[in-house]
């Protein structure tokens, strides 16, 4: 199996002064074998060697037979709401942290570095550093980047500069929409990330983002949230529009993206199959966080029998995670 879908997180970044603390930039204090991290004096996360660690990582794949991972930041990690030379400082020293990882980690790891999206320029240019200087196959973005949607003609020139690099680009959710209604009693897990990934995928589609860079190769985060369960809807939607709209109905453009199997769910992921098509589904587990998918691939497994793929479902995902990392001579 090839794990499109696991985080990253440096555990020696220290932040430069007092006001990188208060825009955002991740405190860690050490808990023996684990570290806590804070966040604007908010702690988010208590996580071990396996988020930096290659060997750590290498052993939980041998247990659970994955051959590769694609390894991403951690999207608290984006400061899109921080000032964007601090985000800028802290997404170069975090994809050089990632690419030491890569570069230790056997030819068995596939890194995406970050970028400060609010500013494009800056992204750009780093964009130009990850694909050159640290040799990273792709992008993890956000959402949204704070003051642009993934559709504002102000994002067109990183989505260009994705585009002409060839890099991948995985799209995870950040900063949920309205938390005081998204995530309260537990639901920003469930219910405000989610609908995240829904609003990204209206400005890829209705945005016209696919349509003004026709090559771009993004996969979605889990599963494609609800939007297998919505697509009817959103070709109603695009059909019943007064003004030009893109050409190519919801439906039928959504089979341009890949999306990851992290359903937990055997029946939405056949959902997700027929969304977005046998060659675009790829496995992802969101190791080695605890929302993680144990064992890694288990609604691949459990829903293999009604899987148009079937029980060849390993051998096809990995094929198709190799596509979309633009690695078919692999």
């Amino acid at each position: 199996m090839l794990d499109v879908h696991t985080h990253f997180l440096p555990h020696d970044l220290p932040p430069p002064s007092e006001s990188a603390v208060a825009e955002g930039w991740p405190v860690t204090e050490a808990h023996g074998e684990e570290i806590k991290v804070f966040q604007r004096g908010q702690h988010v996360r208590t996580i071990g060697s396996p988020a930096w660690d290659p060997a750590a990582r290498i052993r939980d794949m041998d247990r659970e037979g994955v051959v590769a991972q694609v390894v991403l930041p951690t999207p608290f990690t984006f400061l899109y709401d921080a000032d964007p030379d601090l985000a800028a400082r802290y997404a170069r020293s975090q994809n050089d942290r990632l690419a030491g990882l890569v570069d230790a980690g056997e030819g068995r790891f596939f890194g995406f570095g970050t970028v400060p999206l609010q500013d494009p320029g800056a992204a750009v240019e780093e964009i130009r550093r990850i694909r050159g200087e640290l040799g990273l196959h792709g992008v993890e973005i956000g959402t949204h980047a704070d003051r642009y949607l993934l559709h504002d003609k102000e994002l067109d020139a990183v989505w260009a500069e994705l585009e002409v690099s060839g890099a991948a680009v995985f799209v995870h959710p950040w900063r949920p929409v309205a938390p005081h209604r998204s995530g309260h009693h537990g639901l920003a897990f469930g219910l405000g990330r989610p609908i995240e990934t829904e609003l990204a995928v209206g400005s890829l589609l209705f945005g016209g983002v696919l349509d003004r860079f026709p090559r771009l190769r993004v996969c979605l985060a889990h599963g494609g949230a609800g939007i297998p369960a919505l697509r009817g809807r959103l070709d109603n939607g695009w059909r019943r529009q007064d003004q030009e709209f893109p050409g190519v109905r919801p439906g039928e453009a959504l089979r341009r993206l890949w999306s990851d199997g992290l359903t937990y769910d055997a029946r939405v992921l056949v959902l997700a199959e027929d969304t977005f098509g046998a060659d675009r589904m790829v496995v992802g587990s969101d190791y080695p966080f605890a929302a993680r998918e144990t064992p890694v691939g288990a609604a691949y497994r459990d829903a293999a029998g009604d899987l148009r793929m079937g029980e060849r479902w390993r051998d096809q995902t990995t094929r198709n995670a190799l596509d979309f990392l633009g690695r078919r001579d692999a």
